[in-house]
């Protein structure tokens, strides 16, 4: 009997991790939709303007490239997604980290928790931003920032994939060329093929205002003071993040089950049920990422330093002349207010 035992012990401990993930994952996206939701229903969903700065005609054609681009890897993405989910005859890992990560676009204008962090040109399609739903939130005029609907709100689908293709193939190509290369080894190749990705598309998005980082940390950023700075940090904790998902799409069990879904096929479901705890789990795991990137984020816009004032089509309302709140910098205290 005892024997009996520690084997029924035994198999509840393997199931307890993708137990773990998935009630992560689901807490996560319910207040995520929470959130979605009470913004709309609240009536703060409004487009945000240019303000009195006129937006260079070629900014704004980049600004609707970089959507219709969007766009388009969205719906590679969801292409993908269905087309790899029939050819396992289950949800596949690869559509899992599509949805986990369209439920995590919420995490968006986080980083902006206690100052603006982020700006984004308001020449994209936008509705504000849903920061006043959120409990504790301290930056005030947040709702100004006018996240971008089709720019990254559909990036949000497809870049992690995208770019965990991109590290599951430097992994494999680093593997053929060296067999006894280890898991730091491939991760790190990874990271690097994925940082310099990441780093060339911040360049030209900040390089053409259609980004900016009013929050910086000068002795690690690029170009700091200017409206044009680029905070290398901040494409080394994002590609960190790509790359834990790339390194979760590789390390797989010889069933095809990531680190976070071991153990789903002792859990008595059928096999919806199964796909459904392991996307809960893909989705908890993914949000915890996130998580550790906004509180790194976070914790350096505090040492912000000087920089020019950006135009009222990056900044908006949310800083600087027109509003109650001085725009970020050395000694500029944090100022509370949910509006």
């Amino acid at each position: 009997m005892s024997t009996v035992v520690a084997a029924e012990q035994l198999a509840l401990r393997r199931i307890r991790p993708v137990i773990g993930w998935a009630i992560t994952g689901v807490c996560f996206a319910l207040f995520g939709t929470a959130l979605l939701v009470a913004w709309f229903v609240a009536g703060d969903a409004h487009h945000v303007g240019t303000g009195a700065d006129r937006v260079p005609t070629s900014t704004g054609v980049l600004v609707i490239v970089f959507e219709v681009t969007a766009v388009l890897g969205a719906i590679w993405a969801i292409a993908h997604s269905v087309r790899t989910t029939k050819e396992r005859g289950r949800l596949s890992l690869d559509a899992m980290i599509v949805i986990a990560w369209a439920l995590a676009w919420w995490h968006d204008p986080i980083i902006g928790w206690l100052r603006p962090t982020v700006f984004y040109n308001a020449a994209y399609v936008n509705l504000g931003s849903w920061t006043n739903q959120i409990p504790g939130w301290i930056s005030p005029n947040s709702r100004y920032l006018p996240e971008p609907i089709l720019g990254i709100g559909a990036i949000y689908l497809s870049l992690a994939l995208g770019f965990s293709i991109l590290g599951c193939a430097v992994m494999d190509a680093l593997r053929r060329r060296s067999p006894r290369i280890g898991p730091v080894g491939l991760v790190l190749g990874a990271f690097l093929a994925i940082f310099v990705g990441e780093f060339l598309t911040e360049v030209l998005v900040i390089a053409t205002h259609l980004i900016g980082y009013p929050s910086s940390f000068p002795a690690l950023t690029l170009f700091a003071g200017t409206t044009h700075q680029i905070p290398v940090y901040e494409q080394v904790l994002w590609s960190v993040v790509l790359t834990a998902t790339a390194a979760l799409r590789y390390f797989t069990s010889p069933d095809g089950r990531s680190a976070v879904e071991r153990g789903a096929d002792r859990v008595t479901l059928g096999t919806r049920g199964r796909s459904l705890l392991c996307l809960a789990a893909v989705v908890g795991f993914v949000n915890v990422t996130c998580v550790t990137y906004d509180a790194a984020m976070i914790v350096s816009s505090l040492y912000a330093g000087h920089t020019q004032l950006y135009p009222t089509y990056l900044r908006t309302a949310q800083c600087g002349p027109g509003t109650s709140v001085p725009c970020p910098g050395p000694g500029v205290p944090i100022v509370h207010g949910s509006r």
